[in-house]
Formats: structure tokens, sequence, C-alpha cells
């Protein structure tokens, strides 16, 4: 959404609200209590009550903004910060385009957006032609500075990340252009690099009827087991990036993407980062409709 066509539909914390409540009925009400789905709105409580045990709820309980104190206005302005260019935006930038006196309450506000991506991401599994790497991202080491770092994999300042993509491969492609199609994607972090490991994200990510494409490493040694088809192709130097295009290429996108919103990424909340960065990459078709989807997932936040 445009910045202008944003302020013109909601100019005020009545419009915001309202929009939100339209969308939350849409979606669907469900009462903590019961699970029940049909509520009276008593607006002079601005409140929900349900039909069937009588409990209460404000506008704002059971969806991403419960226990919040910041405005509905706040709530909307970030949405459409995460959500109007492909960039991201850092929390400090929020708050001064926000205008809000502290910094950890709009930190925390944009946290919470970031696993409200997540939970709409988890609802879809990859299909058809997948490709599987594993990748390194720099994260904040929270011990002391001074202390010596291992080198490589097992460095303090490397967090362990697994990327799968759709890749379609593509019958005639045009000269120069990569010879797969690139469908959905998704990055988890973990902790190690063991084949338990990776099998899990994959299971957790990949439909069993996939065909999935990796290189020839022993931590990829499970993954036929849980695939329809798994090719392990040896890649000598820098092949990687002609065999598993698209998972290079998101990986390096994130990587510089990263390095130029943030000062630095804790290890405890690069999974935050990644799954927006995944969320906005795969409804990069979506124009202005991302806006819409957010408010969508921020509504039953804690349902899924």
């Amino acid at each position: 959404m445009k910045l202008l066509d944003f302020y013109k539909e909601f100019p005020s914390e009545e419009a915001c609200k309202a929009h939100f409540k339209a969308n939350r009925e849409k979606e669907g009400v469900v009462c903590k209590r019961c699970c029940g789905l049909e509520h009276y709105w008593l607006e002079s409580k601005s409140m929900y009550q349900c039909k069937k045990c009588e409990r209460r709820m404000s506008l704002k309980s059971g969806t991403v903004m419960e226990n919040s104190k910041l405005s509905f206005v706040y709530w909307y302005i970030a949405m459409h910060l995460m959500s109007a260019t492909k960039k991201n935006v850092s929390a400090l930038e929020a708050q001064f385009q926000i205008g809000h006196a502290y910094y950890e309450p709009i930190w925390c506000m944009m946290h919470k957006l970031r696993r409200s991506m997540a939970n709409r991401d988890e609802k879809h599994h990859l299909k058809g032609a997948i490709e599987l790497d594993e990748a390194f991202f720099v994260v904040n080491d929270p011990r002391d500075p001074e202390a010596p770092l291992k080198r490589g994999a097992g460095s303090e300042r490397q967090a362990k990340v697994v990327v799968m993509a759709e890749s379609t491969p593509i019958t005639d492609p045009k000269k120069g252009r990569k010879k797969y199609r690139c469908g959905y994607f998704k990055m988890f972090a973990i902790e190690d690099l063991q084949a338990e490991t990776i099998d899990q994200q994959a299971k957790n990510g990949i439909e069993s009827e996939s065909e999935l494409r990796t290189d020839n490493s022993k931590s990829h040694r499970g993954l036929k087991k849980l695939v329809k088809k798994h090719e392990a192709i040896t890649l000598p130097g820098k092949e990687g990036s002609k065999v598993l295009p698209w998972v290079h290429t998101a990986i390096s996108n994130a990587k510089a993407m990263f390095l130029a919103t943030y000062h630095g990424i804790s290890e405890g909340y690069i999974q935050n980062y990644l799954s927006e960065f995944c969320y906005k990459l795969n409804r990069r078709y979506h124009g202005e409709r991302v806006f819409d989807r957010l408010v969508v997932a921020a509504t039953y936040h804690w349902a899924i």
C-alpha cells in the first residue's frame, strides 16, 4: 500500500480499530474459554461477549496485539512499514517514524508481527521439486568481546540455518537465466548440522511426495526416507549456485538485507528475522495486498 493511500484509509485510531474489527470478524472470533464461535459486540464496552459461556474479551484479546498498550494506529503504521517494500525496516527506524518515546515497545511489537508471519507460513508445506542447503549467518556474540572466537562452522558468531526452496526445472530456459523457476521458501535456524536435525526441519517443511535436491553432505543422508526422491549431488568448488540456484540466491539476499538494515542480530531472535524475510519473499507478487494479509495474520495470532 502506498503511503498516501495508507493515510487516506487510516487517518485515525477509530479507522484502524474499525478495520481491524472487520477483519477479525471476517476470519472468525474464537472464545478462549469454550472455543465458541458466536459472539455479541458490546458497543458500550468495546468488547466481545461469547454467546455460549458469556466470557468477555477485548478487540485485542486473542490476537497479536493482546496485552499491548500501544494504540491501533501504532500497530497499523508498523504493519505498513514492514509490508510496504521488499526491504526490512529496523525497530529504531520504526520508532522514529511512529514518533514513540521508547524503543523497547516498538521492538517488541515488531517481533510479535514477525512471529505472526511465521505462523502463517507454517501452514504451507513445500512441494514438488525442492532445493535444500545450509547457510551460516553472522550474529552477535553475547560473551565477553575480548574472548577468543572459534573458527569455521563452530564459531560463536555463526548461526546455522537450513534453507529450502521450491525449484521447478524449466524446459527451455532463456539464455543467461536460471534453469529453475522458484516458488515458496522456508528458512529455519537450527542448533547443529546433525542429520537428525536436518531431517526434522525437512519433515516440518516439505511434503512427503516431493523430489529433493541437495549436495552430498553427510547431514543429508537420511532425507531419502522422507521424500519421494532425493538427489544428492557432489558439488565441486563453487558449483552450488548452479545446481541449487534459488537457495543460494535467497541466502545471499537475506545476508545483504540483514547487514544493510540491522547493526547486529541476536542468535535468539534470528528466526524472527528469517521468518519476515521468507514471508515477504513468498508474497513477492502480491503487491499492495501484503499489508492486508499481514492484518489478517495479526487477527488470530494466538489460535495458530
